[in-house]
């Protein structure tokens, strides 16, 4: 589908971009917005992301699809921003978890509402450094494969396993420390 709404804009119908926009716009914002931290910063990264994919569509080689090129764009983005910030700092209750002590129970959150794990979830994943952030919201939230990620990201398929595995393992950590507190 999004190749005739490409093929559109290309030429000359504008509106058709519309299309485009209100498809990738949310995951945009949330990739935009686990790498810069700011909802502002966010906001901005995204309409630049889409500019410069307006500005770019002929460019586009269709050897992948729409929203790998895009959201690689939004990645460039992001990532542009987030190195201008100030720096994070670590939590103090940033420890490290032996693997064996990572079990993640579903049921743990089950008794909570859908809008209150949605909240815990995106609390977490916003803990988590930008690129396990990003590779879990490409993985999960836009049910991605390690090879597409792998080209979004500019990651090497066993590095996208990697960072992926730790990523699982410090979400687990922080999921289960959480619902502890909650308890």
């Amino acid at each position: 589908m999004d190749e005739l709404y490409i093929q559109q804009v290309l030429q000359g119908d504008i509106n058709s971009y519309r299309y485009l926009v209100e498809k990738y716009k949310n995951m945009a914002f949330t990739i935009a917005r686990g790498i810069t931290g700011a909802d502002l910063v966010a906001e901005e990264v995204v309409q630049d992301g889409f500019l410069k994919a307006f500005q770019n569509l002929k460019k586009f080689k269709r050897k992948a699809k729409f929203s790998t090129w895009f959201y690689k764009i939004v990645v460039n983005e992001s990532l542009k921003r987030a190195r201008k910030k100030k720096p994070k700092f670590l939590d103090l209750d940033d420890e490290q978890i032996p693997d064996e002590q990572i079990k993640m129970e579903p049921e743990a959150i089950e008794h909570l509402h859908e809008e209150e794990q949605k909240e815990m979830i995106n609390n977490i994943l916003n803990k988590l450094n930008d690129h396990e952030s990003l590779l879990l919201r490409l993985y999960y939230l836009e049910e991605m494969k390690n090879e597409e990620i792998s080209k979004i990201t500019d990651l090497s398929v066993p590095n996208v396993k990697v960072i992926l595995y730790r990523a699982r393992k410090n979400f687990a950590a922080r999921l289960n420390k959480s619902v502890s507190l909650i308890h």
